[in-house]
């Protein structure tokens, strides 16, 4: 484990207006904050003597190999011009295979068109065993169907050496045409079709052993259907339970099938399915939030328990998994205070990849020993990065106005948990359909780590929460989501946290739409607003932006906001700018296809012409979120300006002074 730092000495100001600024410990380098994690993802070759490393290099993705013992590199990938490495999992001992993901400036993230690439772990013969582009295939000779292709791995064949099983699905603009399963060599590309798929828009699911079991995807309707294989081939499953499930996983032992059920009203739950006897059971299901991912034994890869997120990171089983789940629970007490879970496990199930983060780590790299339960660090993903320099984020929640439970996530300057009336920012996750979890935020810590309390709040629509919470944000972008938003900036207020008097509201892209539609609602509420890549005009959002892509827009959009023209009008900050009286700094990419940087034009243009002139920074050569190095400095230096000058030191010193004795 790393060593922390001492502490840095703590200033204090004390501002004679009753005022009275707590003492914080000087921030962190904004430098060392804004700098990217080297270190993404690691995983344990199935003999286990080595590991790859997805990491950062000169501003892009690559993968390295090194050996464990001693811990070394052996080789290494990095693709060509805009590609980058994205997932990778072993194939075996020597081969890995790559997804290729494209850097493109206007994405807010590089973006995955289902191409993979194959490469020996000393970085040689590096083959294009899956590519995808424009109106052909690349690297094969089979033609595909009309649109993009995306290929997905949904079997490593562990008994194979050579082959792997794919899933195909296309992007196409009719949403009829149906994928197909392959079987494809990792050293030559060739593939060999095994079977059509039944339905767009899904995959398809296998035994673990090659062998296919289900498929998933929606019909014209935007329903979701599932089919189970058979003899006679695909059969749509009609039961009324299981024809909603999803797929996660299947035990050999014992014949049953692991499927993550959807049911209206609920939170997600996971049932075992034994198709001989027509047996179903239920496993698990929390009352407050779904499941987010599947513990599977290390050796023969049966579910055995569950990751959930209901405030802080849990895990439960359900089965002891031959002395894993103990051992899992014993790592978990080790780490405790952190989120722990494995990567990968060699073959034989004796060894594992573990990761561990945490609010004030944004990941750390161990090999475990299953045996003899020996824990050995290897990589860290920011070792510039020391826990006892970072700030805690605390998880609560409130009670919205009418009765939904909704989770929120503080994170306090260092020492100030008992202050009392913090300066606050409240940050709008930046997709409705989306969540905040309790973890590393590069945001959070540079806000408090200069002296305001951050507030997250996972309004309604927020997944993750089940069905009736999502389905409460329909429709609701500018009225309901903004009152639980509102509802929790007062909570954060009632319980003594944030002064009234110094809250700011600060998101991205639907953060960003946030950051201005709820001063519109609540115009009392905020002293400031900053707004990053937003979207301000609802109606811009057809000719482009997030929901045109792929010819899929009306269906994206339409189960979440009212795409009536006068009630979009009705929602969207651009056509009520009257009523935004309060301080406003826009930034936007100029690039950016997601948000189109027409929103911040159009806006500052209007505010400018009506008397109400805003802050502004939009920079060249950047998107939907700004890459450059130089460029984040920019902005975020500025938004701290911002931020002091509003509800921070800058504007105690603004106040009229009398001096209490």
């Amino acid at each position: 484990m790393r060593l922390a730092t001492q502490f840095l000495a703590r200033l204090i100001l004390l501002i004679p207006t009753a005022l009275i600024l707590p003492s914080y410990a000087a921030p962190l380098p904004l430098d060392d904050l804004i700098r990217p994690p080297e270190v993404h993802q690691v995983k344990l070759s199935p003999n286990g003597s080595h590991i790859a490393v997805l990491r950062m290099h000169e501003g892009e993705r690559v993968l390295v190999f090194m050996s464990i013992s001693p811990l070394k590199v052996t080789g290494s990938l990095r693709l060509r011009g805009k590609e980058e490495v994205g997932g990778f999992f072993w194939a075996n001992d020597e081969r890995v295979i790559v997804s290729t993901i494209n850097s493109q400036v206007a994405a807010d993230a590089p973006v995955n068109y289902g191409s993979w690439f194959a490469v020996n772990a000393d970085g040689s013969k590096g083959e294009n065993i899956l590519a995808f582009s424009g109106g052909m295939q690349l690297g094969t000779r089979i033609k595909r169907r009309a649109g993009y292709v995306h290929a997905e791995i949904i079997d490593p064949l562990v008994d194979n050496e050579k082959e792997i099983l794919i899933s195909t699905y296309t992007w196409a603009r009719d949403r009829a045409s149906r994928g197909d399963v392959y079987r494809v060599n990792i050293y030559t590309g060739v593939r060999q079709s095994i079977s059509d798929l039944p339905v767009p828009g899904g995959r398809a699911y296998t035994d673990e052993r090659g062998e296919l079991i289900f498929a998933n995807g929606t019909n014209r309707n935007n329903d979701y259907e599932l089919y189970t294989k058979t003899d006679r081939g695909w059969e749509q499953v009609t039961h009324p339970i299981l024809r909603n499930a999803t797929p996660v996983g299947y035990d050999h032992d014992r014949k049953l099938s692991y499927l993550v059920l959807n049911t209206p009203d609920q939170t997600q739950t996971l049932i075992s399915w034994d198709s001989k006897n027509q047996k179903l059971e239920k496993i698990i299901q929390n009352d407050i939030v779904d499941i987010s991912s599947v513990i599977k034994h290390p050796r023969t890869s049966k579910p055995i328990g569950v990751h959930l997120n209901p405030d802080y990171p849990t895990v439960e089983f359900f089965d002891e998994g031959d002395g894993f789940a103990p051992l899992y629970r014993g790592m978990k007490k080790a780490f405790e205070g952190s989120n722990i879970h494995f990567t990968s496990f060699s073959r034989d199930g004796k060894k594992g990849l573990l990761e561990v983060s945490g609010d004030r780590m944004p990941g750390d790299f161990f090999l475990v020993d299953l045996e003899t339960k020996k824990v050995d660090f290897l990589l860290s993903s920011a070792d510039w990065l020391q826990p006892d320099d970072l700030n805690p984020m605390h998880a609560g929640h409130f009670v919205s106005s009418d009765g939904l439970r909704i989770s929120t996530y503080l994170t306090f300057p260092k020492g100030t948990e008992k202050t009392g009336k913090l300066p606050m920012v409240v940050i709008p996750h930046s997709a409705p359909q989306a969540r905040d979890f309790w973890g590393y935020s590069t945001e959070a810590q540079i806000l408090s780590q200069n002296g305001y309390l951050v507030l997250q709040v996972n309004f309604r629509g927020s997944t993750g929460y089940g069905d009736r919470f999502y389905d409460a944000g329909k429709n609701q972008w500018g009225d309901n989501v903004q009152r639980d938003i509102a509802e929790g900036v007062q909570w954060a207020i009632d319980q003594g946290y944030a002064d009234a008097d110094r809250v700011c509201i600060y998101g991205a892209s639907f953060g960003g739409y946030s950051a201005l539609m709820n001063p519109i609602r609540n115009p009392d509420l905020y002293k400031c607003a900053a707004v990053y890549g937003g979207v301000y005009d609802l109606e811009l959002l057809y000719p482009g932006g997030h929901v045109h892509h792929g010819g899929q827009g009306t269906n994206y959009l339409s189960p979440s906001i009212d795409l009536d023209k006068e009630e979009m009008r009705a929602n969207s900050p651009l056509q009520l700018y009257d009523q935004l009286d309060l301080p406003m700094f826009i930034i936007h990419g100029r690039e950016d296809e997601s948000a189109p940087v027409v929103h911040a034009e159009t806006i500052l243009g209007e505010l400018k012409k009506n008397g109400k002139p805003a802050q502004s920074l939009i920079l060249d050569h950047e998107g939907h979120v700004f890459h450059n190095i130089e460029n984040r400095r920019l902005l975020y230096a500025q938004l701290l300006d911002y931020l002091d000058t509003h509800i921070g030191a800058g504007a105690a010193k603004s106040e009229p002074t009398t001096l209490n004795h």
